[in-house]
């Protein structure tokens, strides 16, 4: 996990993930200036080791002396390549370009002259600022397939309403230098612009991955060749939880990992977070990687990265609940050491720990025979506050609830503050009565959940460290199952 540090507005921007051999390479973009990529090492794919800025924006006159925009890095024959989008004061940075550098060590890069390599071909896609004010031609990515190398790139067709021209142009080339037009590989007729459009192969299916300006969504399309057709998927298309943006695919350690930028509340959500462990106004970091499988109906399902294993302090050891309930028949006594609680019509009860924990790996099975429950994590049974998972029977939303006490800022008066904070899908709608293994992670101000062994919640929220770990219904039952917890090391999450 990981966010820049620095004085004031430092946010991550665009990341690009290379991997070479055990170390797992990332590059970024510092907004708001645009004018440096940072380079930053992991080991483990947690905790990373800042190295040096591996580009800069060039003198005047050069093809890329306003900005540096979303890059990629690519390895061929014992040489780096860094293919990223170059932005030029002559048009006061409103013209995309794709330019080169290239390394022999992944540290010193050298630009390949003053000039691009490829631009918007006006026989398919707008090159001039004419009806969008701009030209967009980004986020290059290229892929080695049939012996050559294609390369995805955020561009807009010319025809068809302004607002839903956004498209990804395929090139292809020999030598990653000169590249060849094929014209647009996707064009949905949908959005704006398909942001950092990646197309890579997971077991024998080639996917087509971007990100959704209008809606801040990670959405992906399938296809049986490099070069498509692409289409939407069995699942709808979302490929990633709600927030993370801007993602990159990258193998490594035999397994598809995807990383990204992601902001609490969603991509257009407020400037500020609640978490103090880094000066971050931005409320931007790259989350710990997810794991990218294959349904057998060729959609892409979202898994657990198997490094916090590494971060595990001491074994798995069953947790037990208090004996007693937190919210409403507190003097009742519930069976000893059994996670099962029921409550009386109408009414909401919580079974929680009796001592509070603070970084956790837990799992288990969750059984709900009501309308609603779920988990709570980071519980304070002397106010009722905390984080709550919510599932609804019948439905496939997974919601996440944070409630904390607060004072008026007026009147001092004692009131909550409540924020729905990252919402999921299960793959299925849930049924009363039903039973779906869990696995949480809690590191820092890091949130994971997992239900039915695939991810649907990943954010960051650290107002609250600790408390106590449980489950709560309403108007019913609910029992956890062969709950097993191992304490977690902390993770930094600045390099």
């Amino acid at each position: 996990m990981y966010a820049p540090r620095g004085f004031g507005y430092s946010e991550v921007g665009d990341i690009e993930v290379f991997a070479d051999g055990d170390d797992l390479h990332l590059f970024h973009l510092t907004l708001p200036n645009h004018d440096v990529v940072q380079h930053v090492v992991s080991r483990d794919g947690l905790r990373w080791e800042q190295l040096p800025p591996a580009l800069w924006t060039g003198s005047p006159g050069d093809v890329d002396d306003d900005q540096i925009w979303t890059m990629s890095v690519t390895e061929a024959g014992g040489t780096y390549h860094m293919i990223y989008t170059a932005l030029a004061r002559a048009e006061d940075g409103r013209v995309q370009r794709v330019a080169h550098a290239t390394s022999t060590d992944l540290i010193r890069w050298d630009k390949r002259g003053n000039r691009a390599i490829a631009e918007a071909d006006p026989r398919w896609y707008e090159s001039t600022m004419a009806e969008s004010g701009s030209v967009s031609f980004r986020d290059p990515k290229p892929v080695r397939a049939n012996g050559r190398w294609y390369m995805a790139v955020c561009a807009r067709v010319k025809d068809g309403p302004v607002l839903r021209r956004g498209a990804a142009a395929l090139l292809v080339s020999d030598d990653l230098l000169s590249w060849e037009h094929l014209g647009p590989v996707l064009a949905p007729h949908r959005y704006w612009d398909l942001e950092c459009p990646q197309i890579f192969e997971v077991g024998g299916t080639w996917y087509l991955t971007a990100g959704i300006m209008e809606d801040g969504t990670q959405r992906y399309w399938q296809a049986d060749a490099v070069d498509g057709p692409y289409t939407v998927p069995a699942d709808g298309g979302i490929l990633a939880p709600q927030g993370h943006y801007a993602g990159r695919v990258v193998r490594w350690r035999g397994q598809d990992l995807y990383l990204c930028w992601h902001r609490p509340l969603g991509h257009h959500g407020p400037t500020s977070v609640d978490w103090a462990t880094q000066r971050n106004t931005a409320g931007k970091f790259v989350p710990a990687p997810l794991v990218l499988t294959q349904r057998s109906d060729r959609s892409l399902a979202r898994g657990t990265f198997d490094g916090w294993a590494g971060y595990h302090d001491g074994d798995r050891v069953a947790l037990v609940p208090a004996d007693r309930k937190t919210v409403q028949d507190q003097q009742a006594p519930v069976d000893a050491g059994a996670w099962t609680l029921a409550t009386a019509s109408g009414t909401m009860d919580v079974l929680a720990t009796g001592t509070d924990h603070g970084d956790l790996d837990v799992a288990g099975t969750l059984r709900i025979d009501a309308q609603s429950g779920g988990l709570t994590f980071r519980h304070d049974p002397e106010t009722g506050a905390g984080y709550f998972v919510e599932l609804r029977a019948g439905s496939r939303d997974v919601q996440l609830q944070k409630l904390l006490p607060t004072l008026d800022r007026w009147t001092g008066q004692r009131r909550f503050a409540y924020t729905d904070y990252q919402r999921g899908e299960l793959r299925e709608p849930f049924p009363r009565g039903g039973e779906i293994a869990f696995r949480l992670i809690l590191s820092g101000p890091y949130i994971e959940l997992s239900l039915g062994d695939e991810v649907v919640i990943s954010t960051l929220s650290g107002e609250v460290s600790n408390g106590r770990f449980g489950v709560w219904v309403e108007d019913g039952s609910a029992s956890l199952g062969q709950v097993m917890a191992a304490a977690l090391r902390p993770v930094p999450i600045t390099a």
